[in-house]
């Protein structure tokens, strides 16, 4: 069902004007959370560095810990300048802020183009004299701005803090620079398919490309890293004693040309197509969809796939680049004390595995929301299936996904790493680890279902659960907070595996948790209304 907007005519301009003010008043609230969110994330980051290094000798401490250190190269990229309060931020933030913008610019222009025209509302806004490539632009404009903002939240947090304003201000241009280049993928790659989900899947997969692709070439320190924009923002170097504003030119000149293209491609396709054909479906429906599960599993095993073999590809990388990690360890006795050595490497990489997995978890989840706004759910529920019979296939087939992604990579890491750490071959381990973490998994999963059942509108809680897991994953333990701030993280509650033994407890604790929290929002979805907006 089309959301009612009021569609002013516009005889004489192109447009821009309404969809400006269209997208500001149906987007407003995701554009306020992904800005607070990334603002907020990193003004606690840069206040718990400054706690934990107080003064210049614990910082080149740090430095000096992280000079060479082939783990951290893979994981947050060259640690430049990681001798001073504004390099080890960039540093420590570093993870979160590589898959956190993408991701915004991402959504947000997903959000104001395909999904909104999938809606039905931009055939509905095109009527009033509006321009073929005004939604594309006005989505544009919207997503600069928000990446501007968050960039200007950056640029004061660092400069609260005493650091250079020059070396600040070329931070936040780079953060900013990165943003907008997949601002240019996603308006291009919305032009080239029709289903919203295939935009998030083939921009996130550019993503982990470029995310190999840093890791090899900061590793090995070869070429490897240009090919990626994520190397484009680290290389600006803000904080290193040669700072660098030519690589901004890099990413100025990218996204211009991909929005560009992206926007004239606008123009030229008919509404509701996409410039790559769609392949025909079948004559006759397969026999496996005949089921209520068949079916639930036809709407997921895409993004099964696409999941699965991009945390096959990262667990396979950083394997790969165990031997590095391993002579990093030999060379520099610091990396072992601060980081906790091969064990440390493999837990960290274990980590973005199982939230990699979360994201798969979240995202399968959210497609119960896209059946229930495009109409799909009703039919289906017209027939002689009830609701719980619905809800728990979805959530059936999203479990046995996020347990392939994690299981699968889990192995795929194990296989690879080779001789890391005391024990020689890691494997049996690894594996054992990532088993760990599916109690953690499966809490995120909870939250959606209990929010798609009783605020479906506020399902993204669930997104922003896993931005708080991620959080306290790579800053948490350089946060001086009380224990429980840290426990609201599942996975924190698991432990750092296998650096640390699984905690039993917090396992338990995390099943019936998960139990607790599915029950309620199978109650909540049998009570309210269908559709609810």
């Amino acid at each position: 069902m089309t959301t009612a907007v009021a569609v002013p005519a516009d005889q004489h301009g192109s447009g821009i004007g309404t969809m400006l003010a269209i997208q500001l008043r149906t987007g407003w609230k995701p554009i306020a959370i992904w800005v607070g969110s990334i603002i907020g994330l990193y003004l606690v980051t840069i206040a718990a560095i400054d706690a934990a290094y107080p003064d210049a000798a614990t910082l080149e401490s740090y430095g000096a810990a992280m000079d060479g250190n082939a783990a951290v190269a893979a994981i947050n990229g060259t640690p430049y300048g990681a001798d001073n309060l504004g390099g080890v931020t960039a540093n420590e933030f570093g993870f979160m802020a590589a898959i956190m913008l993408p991701v915004m610019a991402t959504h947000l222009i997903t959000r104001a183009t395909r999904t909104q025209e999938a809606s039905g509302l931009l055939e509905l806004v095109r009527s009033r004299c509006v321009a073929r490539w005004a939604p594309t632009v006005g989505a544009v404009i919207t997503t600069l701005a928000a990446l501007a903002v968050s960039a200007l939240g950056i640029f004061l947090s660092a400069a609260a803090y005493d650091i250079d304003t020059g070396d600040a201000a070329l931070y936040a241009l780079s953060l900013f620079g990165l943003g907008a280049v997949w601002v240019g993928i996603a308006a291009l790659v919305a032009q080239l398919v029709r289903i919203p989900g295939k935009v998030y899947a083939i921009s996130l997969t550019v993503l982990g490309v470029s995310y190999a692709t840093r890791a090899i070439g900061d590793v090995n320190e070869n070429g490897w890293k240009w090919l990626s924009p994520l190397a484009w923002q680290q290389e600006t170097r803000p904080f290193d004693t040669e700072p660098r504003w030519w690589p901004l030119l890099l990413a100025a000149g990218t996204a211009t040309i991909l929005i560009t293209v992206g926007v004239v491609q606008s123009a030229r396709r008919d509404l509701g197509s996409g410039l790559l054909n769609t392949r025909a479906g079948p004559e006759r429906a397969a026999a496996h969809t005949q089921s209520v599960v068949g079916l639930a599993f036809r709407d997921h095993r895409a993004s099964i796939a696409a999941w699965t073999a991009g945390a096959i590809a990262v667990a396979v990388i950083f394997g790969a680049l165990s031997d590095a990690v391993a002579d990093a360890v030999a060379s520099n006795p610091a990396f072992a004390e601060l980081d906790g050595g091969a064990d440390g490497y493999l837990a960290l990489t274990i980590t973005m595995l199982v939230l990699m997995a979360t994201g798969f978890a979240v995202q399968g989840l959210a497609k119960l929301r896209s059946a229930e706004l495009d109409g799909n759910l009703e039919p289906t529920l017209a027939r002689a299936v009830s609701r719980h019979t619905w809800l728990g296939s979805h959530l059936a087939v999203v479990t046995a996904g996020y347990l392939v992604v994690t299981l699968a990579s889990a192995l795929a890491f194990g296989l690879t790493v080779g001789d890391l750490g005391d024990d020689g071959n890691q494997t049996g381990e690894i594996l054992t680890s990532g088993i760990a973490y599916v109690p953690a998994i499966t809490v995120v999963a909870a939250v959606s279902v209990a929010c798609f059942g009783w605020m479906p509108r506020w399902q993204g809680i669930a997104w922003l659960v896993l931005g708080y897991e991620t959080f306290i994953a790579f800053v948490g333990p350089t946060l001086d907070v009380d224990e429980w701030v840290l426990r609201l993280s599942p996975m924190y509650s698991v432990g750092f595996v296998p650096a640390d033994d699984p905690s039993t407890t917090g396992i338990a604790v995390l099943v019936v948790v998960a139990l607790v929290v599915t029950a309620f929002g199978f109650v909540g979805f049998r009570r309210r209304d269908i559709p609810h907006h």
